[in-house]
C-alpha cells in the first residue's frame, strides 16, 4: 500500500494561519505523490514544495535568529538505513536537497556550520536569499519586544545579576506568550509498493534563536527517523524532543510493546512536557498516526486508492 503522510508544524494555529498551512500541505501532497514509486522520491518532492514555499518555517520562509539570520536545519532517513543531514544552512533555502547529497554524497550523516555552506556550494546549488518580508518584519517586531526587558549584559533592567544572556528570560517569556512563533517546521513520511519508507523534515528552528543553534529536525532519532518498519517526522519545541530521543522512544515502543503505531506516539508523547511536540508516523503496512499535546498540529495524507486527500488542523 502507498501512502503519504505530511505535517506542517505543532503549536497554537491560528484559524487564518491553519487554513494557509492546508492549502500548502495538499500542495505538497500532490508534489510528493508525483514520485511515489520510490519513498525517498516523495519524501523529498513533498518536503521540497514546502521550502520553496515560504509559507513554512523552513526553506525561503524560514524565521531568523537572533542576529538576523535565517540558519537551516534538515534531515531524510530512509528504511534502508541511509540518513543525511544539514545544520546551521545558510546558502541555500533548499536544505532537504542538500542533505541528500550528504548522504548520498559523503561518507557523514551531518554537516553543518561554514562546513555546509561550502559543501552545498561545491555541489552546484547557488547562493539564495532565505527569509521573506513577513519574516523579517516580525523579526523587527519581536527584537523590539525582546530589547524592552533587556539591561546589560549579564544583568537585567533591574540592575539584578543573571548567568544566562540577559535576552534569555525575556526570550522564554516571549514564547511562553506567543507559541504560535513555535510552528512550522516541515515534514513527511512515505511508503512505496515495495514496502519502503522514508522521512524528511526541514526547519528554520524558533524565532530568535541563539547563533548557532541545532534543532532536533537534523539529528536522527530526535526529530526524524526511518527503519524497515516504521518513519516518523517530529515537530515542536526541539529542545524537548532531543533530550527525549522522541522519534526513537516511539519506534522502540512501537516494536518493543507490539502497540499500534497510533498508541505507541500518544503514550510516548504522554510523558513529554505539555504544549510541546508533535508527530506524524506511518509503519510499513500503510497505518499512520498523528499526534500531539500542542493545540494543534496540521497534517495531511493520501493514500492508494483514495480519490481525495485528508488534512486536518487538530
Amino acid at each position: 500500500m502507498r501512502r503519504l503522510i505530511v505535517h506542517g508544524g505543532a503549536g497554537r494555529i491560528t484559524p487564518e494561519h491553519g487554513e494557509e498551512a492546508l492549502r500548502g500541505l495538499r500542495s505538497a501532497l500532490d508534489a510528493g505523490w508525483g514520485e511515489i514509486d520510490d519513498a525517498t522520491e516523495a519524501a523529498v518532492a513533498a518536503v521540497r514544495w514546502m521550502e520553496d514555499s515560504g509559507k513554512f518555517n523552513c526553506g525561503r520562509g524560514a524565521v531568523l535568529n537572533l542576529r538576523g539570520r535565517a540558519e537551516l536545519d534538515a534531515a531524510l532517513v530512509t528504511g534502508r538505513g541511509e540518513a543525511g543531514a544539514v545544520s546551521n544552512l545558510t546558502w541555500t533555502p533548499r536544505a532537504i536537497a542538500v542533505a541528500r547529497k550528504v548522504m548520498e554524497e559523503t561518507p557523514h550523516v551531518l554537516l553543518c556550520g561554514r562546513g555546509v555552506d561550502r559543501f552545498a556550494k561545491a555541489m552546484g546549488f547557488p547562493k539564495e536569499r532565505i527569509g521573506t518580508s513577513a519574516r523579517r518584519k516580525l523579526y523587527l517586531e519581536l527584537r523590539r519586544d525582546l530589547e524592552k526587558g533587556k539591561g546589560d549584559r549579564g544583568r537585567w533592567s533591574d540592575g539584578r545579576p543573571s548567568r544566562h544572556p540577559a535576552w534569555w528570560t525575556p526570550l522564554r517569556k516571549l514564547v511562553r506568550e506567543h507559541p504560535e512563533l513555535l510552528h512550522g517546521t516541515v515534514g513527511a513520511v512515505a511508503l512505496d509498493a515495495k514496502g519502503r519508507l522514508a522521512a524528511a523534515t526541514s526547519t528554520g528552528g524558533i524565532f530568535l534563536k541563539m547563533e548557532g543553534r541545532v534543532s532536533d529536525s537534523s539529528l536522527v532519532g530526535c526529530g526524524t527517523y526511518a527503519g524497515t518498519d516504521l518513519g516518523i517526522s517530529a515537530t515542536g519545541i526541539g529542545e524537548v524532543i532531543i533530550r527525549h530521543m522522541l522519534t526513537r522512544s516511539i519506534a522502540e515502543r512501537y516494536r518493543l510493546r507490539h502497540e499500534g503505531v497510533q498508541a505507541a506516539a500518544e503514550r510516548t508523547i504522554a510523558q513529554m512536557p505539555d504544549d510541546s511536540v508533535g508527530i506524524v508516523a506511518l509503519d510499513r503496512k500503510g497505518r499512520f498516526a498523528v499526534a500531539r499535546n500542542t493545540s494543534n498540529i496540521a497534517w495531511g495524507s493520501r493514500s492508494e486508492g483514495t480519490s481525495s486527500v485528508r488534512c486536518g488542523l487538530e
